[in-house]
């Protein structure tokens, strides 16, 4: 039974690995460089977010201030309703549904 590296050669077997973590790396990329269209990160984790301390309370704090603004930027029709989906859901999958 053959191995892949005795079937192709090292060469190959080498080229086709720096080929796959090169596409990997691209598409991840571009996937990061592509995610800013969103609500802010910190409304993703915003109960797990700590709240006794008073660094909590104004991390909660910046991170409502900064959905606000999101939402004001980005749907401008309502953007209050926005606000509490995006602070109770962690995204906007609801925002603009009754």
């Amino acid at each position: 039974m053959q191995t892949i590296a005795e079937r192709y050669g090292w060469k190959r077997l080498t080229i086709f690995f720096v080929c796959a973590f090169t596409v990997i790396g691209v598409i991840g990329w571009v996937k990061i460089s592509s995610s800013n269209d969103g609500p802010p990160v910190c409304a993703r984790h915003f109960d797990a977010m700590p709240d006794t301390t008073v660094g909590g309370r104004n991390e909660i704090v910046a991170c409502m201030d900064a959905v606000d603004k999101w939402c004001a930027k980005n749907h401008p029709e309502d953007p209050v309703g926005c606000s509490r989906n995006v602070e109770i859901d962690g995204d906007a999958r609801n925002v603009g549904k009754d």
